[in-house]
């Protein structure tokens, strides 16, 4: 299992803890003002966090929300 996921938004990347010791390295990594990070600091970022023995990877693209699905997510909100 990953411990982070990362997705890349252009200039910044956001990062996903996706386990408890992930959890703890996002904690450090969001330690800042921010919640990202430059994306030109991604390589030395995902360098270190490697290092320090934590799995990572890039977040999968999620699949398209039809409208069907909004229009019952919609339904279950109002009820």
């Amino acid at each position: 299992m990953v411990d982070l996921e990362y997705i890349i938004s252009g200039m910044f990347t956001s990062f996903i803890p996706m386990t408890p010791a992930g959890e703890d390295a996002w904690r450090v990594i969001m330690s800042g003002d921010s919640t990202q990070i430059l994306t030109i600091h991604l390589n030395n970022v995902l360098a270190q966090l490697r290092k320090a023995g934590y799995s990572v990877a890039k977040a999968k693209k999620a699949a398209p929300v039809t409208a069907n699905e909004i229009d019952n997510l919609l339904a279950e909100l109002s009820a």
